[in-house]
């Protein structure tokens, strides 16, 4: 009776951890052409997703973190898509540090409507791109009390032409 219960709640399991990559691979459209290949997107799934859950148990996080469409991709795949190359010649200027007194802890922006969802930048490693127009974006909604206007990135990444556009920029 023990054997069989045992092989039950791991039974059960089973199927709720495939249920859940099952779920996502529908959620982004994925498809793989082995199984081998299926196999090994389940197993980084199946870790980040054990991951998430212990950040998410912890009474201490102020967050909760969950899956998207890079949970079954691989750390080198993600650095990949950043693809930040600096030029071998550049060197960076000595930051300017700016004072804090008066200003809030913490100020939420999202609950005010000052900044707009988050983008996908897809494989293109356009960050410079996203964050350059999040901030104008937002500067120009806080500044002027107009509406939020959605600028886009592509327009950035196309007129560039000496800083890698999707190669990461610098």
């Amino acid at each position: 009776m023990f054997a069989k219960t045992a092989l039950a709640g791991i039974f059960g399991q089973f199927i709720e951890d495939n249920s859940a990559f099952l779920n996502h691979v529908a959620e982004y459209n994925l498809s793989y052409g082995t199984n081998e290949e299926f196999d090994f997107r389940q197993q980084i799934f199946m870790e980040k997703d054990a991951e998430f859950k212990l950040i998410n148990a912890d009474p201490a996080n102020t967050f909760t973190v969950g899956h998207n469409f890079l949970s079954t991709w691989t750390k080198d795949e993600y650095k990949k898509m950043l693809g930040y190359k600096a030029p071998t010649n550049y060197t960076a200027p000595e930051p300017t540090i700016l004072s804090v007194e008066g200003i809030p802890a913490d100020i939420d922006w999202r609950t005010k409507g000052m900044v707009n969802p988050v983008k996908n930048q897809g494989q293109c490693g356009s960050c410079w791109a996203f964050s350059a127009t999040s901030s104008i974006e937002s500067q120009m909604r806080i500044q002027h009390k107009g509406r939020l206007h959605d600028l886009a990135e592509q327009q950035i990444v196309e007129c560039d032409t000496d800083c890698a556009g999707c190669g990461g920029g610098w």
